[in-house]
């Protein structure tokens, strides 16, 4: 049985999701936070990053400017932006008074330092996180620390941490798988068997926690093969489904459990039903190898040199396909096969390569594209296209952008003249002191009870026509009954219009003074305008002439920033190029060792046919 596939079997699974940690509410209080938000669910990060950093310059996230620091950290994180991450989230931890933020921030330090290999530091942010996660995060913070223990060796404590577990229910299969794996590889064999086996005897009802069951059950059967309990070993592999990702190995681990109990004849059943299956898989390439040994152990060795003989050749038609991959893949097909179907809308850590093209063999690729390495990798690569896309259609859009200047400058040109003239026709300065002088007269008004002065223009019209009366009448004989008449209707008429401004004296005097109050701020509103519109008008050429001069310097930065582009895509993908040939290459050495070892069965075969046939004729020669 092959060591690596023994030891594969046991690798602490890591197929948490990051991004599964319970939503959030958040109360959006500032529209232009609320669209980074759509952007942001929509799976958008380009646009969600652009209008956080746009919203900060142009004051428009002022209340969500914390959260919108944790997104934009979190967003630059999971697109690869390791140190601009970093920059953010220490920048939040020396200026954040709130607890909850600060956690939130420790937390993404950690996953960042865990990502990047940096173990001490991911240990240093873990130990600061206080008691404000949610319980989504609270979990994922377990997990961190239980995986980081174990990449650090320390079985013991990740064991302890893990057995008292209590985050929500669906981490809590991949929590008991990593406790079994934490207490094998301590040595506490009974105690990880159970725990595997519980986990491996009652799988759950979604794809991936039937998976997961599947490999706690392998994991079990070859953890019992090495310790010699063969018959427990076939158990534990015999509740995996035939079907499932981890099919193969359970095959290949119950052939090697019957082999042990002396069972050959039987080992070749689920070995016979490995070989058919798909020989990129390290288990049905080892199956090639145990057939024939279970023939020969059962001194069939006519059907073991042909078996040992058939994997020779079928491991050579293997090799060959390899190398032709090896070389399709250095000479620059590996990316633009594996991007052929891609959809470039979606970019970010959400997206994953859906499929396989059918080229350059690319099932010997699987594995290695399953990888963090080579997914984050690719999507470095899409994420770049993506970018240079957009520094292209920038670099497009700059000529019309100085055109929409050029444009804008002879329509101001054309327009200022009248723009002048209005200006000049504007008395704000009048108005404003038409209006203090009114105040003045209104106030003098009160001082001295005057009446008369907030008449109505009516109102005085009729007082001086009867002042003109009464001056007319006085030149008149007195003693004359109709002249006395009239002399006392003038009096009557006057004092009706004198009692009734006397009488709305106080409500005139609050409505006049409530006009001269609205008026003051519409008139400073208009002096105002006055001002940055005069300020527009005398620096509207140097605006335009500045913007010009920003256009033409955008151009040597967009073309530069395109190198810069070029220049990482195509380190990104010789280092994709260069991870694919090394695991074709392993994979390669890994056949001709397979070649190899059945070259040397073959041949002790033959040592041992032609010893037999020595023997028989020196038995003949004697009678």
């Amino acid at each position: 049985m092959s060591h690596a596939l023994r030891m594969a079997a046991l690798l602490v699974l890591l197929s948490t999701s990051w991004g599964s940690s319970q939503a959030e509410t958040t109360v959006v209080r500032e529209p232009h936070y609320g669209e980074v938000l759509f952007h942001f669910y929509s799976g958008q990060p380009f646009e969600a990053i652009t209008r956080i950093e746009a919203g900060r310059v142009a004051g428009h996230i002022e209340f969500h400017d914390e959260e919108a620091e944790l997104l934009l950290g979190g967003m630059l994180l999971d697109w690869g932006q390791h140190r601009e991450a970093a920059r953010i989230f220490a920048g939040l931890l020396a200026t954040t008074r709130s607890a909850e933020v600060r956690d939130r921030a420790w937390l993404e330090l950690a996953r960042l330092s865990w990502q990047r290999g940096a173990l001490a530091q991911a240990q240093t942010a873990l130990a600061r996180i206080g008691d404000t996660l949610s319980p989504g995060r609270a979990a994922e913070r377990a997990m961190i620390e239980a995986q980081l223990l174990m990449a650090l060796g320390e079985y013991g404590q990740a064991s302890e941490r893990l057995a008292r577990w209590d985050g929500p229910a669906d981490w809590r299969a991949y929590a008991q798988f990593n406790h079994g794996v934490a207490l094998v590889r301590q040595g506490r064999l009974d105690e990880g068997v159970r725990t595997l086996d519980s986990l491996g005897a009652r799988p759950g009802r979604s794809p991936e926690l039937r998976a997961l069951a599947d490999r706690a059950n392998v994991a079990l059967g070859f953890t019992l093969l090495e310790h010699g309990r063969p018959e427990a070993a076939r158990d534990a592999l015999e509740r995996v489904r035939l079907h499932g990702p981890h099919s193969s190995e359970a095959l290949l681990g119950f052939g090697w459990a019957e082999s042990a109990l002396g069972r050959h004849r039987e080992s070749l059943t689920p070995w016979l039903a490995l070989r058919e299956r798909d020989l990129i898989d390290p288990a049905v390439q080892e199956s090639l190898l145990a057939i024939p040994h279970a023939f020969a152990s059962l001194a069939a060795y006519g059907q073991a040199a042909e078996a040992y003989l058939a994997a020779i050749d079928t491991l050579d038609v293997e090799l060959g396909r390899i190398e032709r991959a090896i070389v399709a893949i250095r000479g620059g097909a590996l990316v633009p096969a594996l991007l052929s179907l891609d959809d470039q809308d979606r970019l970010g850590w959400h997206w994953q390569l859906e499929a396989l093209p059918d080229t350059l063999e690319s099932r010997y690729l699987a594995g290695v594209i399953a990888t963090h390495e080579f997914q984050e990798g690719l999507k470095n690569t899409r994420d770049l296209t993506f970018v240079r896309g957009v520094l292209a259609e920038w670099a497009e859009s700059l000529g019309a952008f100085a055109d929409m200047v050029a444009t804008q400058q002879l329509a101001w040109q054309s327009r200022a003249p009248r723009a002048e003239a209005l200006m000049a026709r504007s008395d704000v300065a009048g108005m404003q002191a038409r209006r203090e002088l009114l105040s003045g007269l209104l106030a003098r008004a009160v001082e001295q009870r005057d009446t008369q002065a907030l008449a109505t223009r009516d109102e005085q019209l009729q007082l001086e026509e009867l002042a003109g009366v009464a001056s007319r009448l006085a030149a008149l004989d007195p003693t004359d009954p109709e002249v006395a008449e009239l002399t006392v209707r003038e009096r009557v008429l006057r004092g009706t219009v004198l009692w009734q401004l006397n009488a709305e004296f106080p409500a005139r005097v609050w409505q006049q003074t409530r006009e001269l109050r609205d008026l003051e701020p519409v008139l400073d509103q208009m002096a105002a305008r006055e001002t940055r519109i005069g300020a527009l008008r005398d620096g509207a050429e140097s605006a335009f002439e500045d913007q010009a001069r920003r256009i033409a310097a955008l151009g040597p930065r967009v073309a530069a920033l395109l190198l810069q582009v070029d220049a990482a895509s195509v380190r990104q993908r010789t280092h994709l190029e260069n991870l694919a040939v090394d695991s074709l290459e392993r994979q390669a050495s890994r056949l001709r060792s397979h070649q190899v070892q059945a070259r040397f069965a073959l041949a002790r075969i033959y040592d041992r046919a032609a010893g037999g046939e020595v023997a028989a004729t020196r038995s003949e020669g004697l009678r």
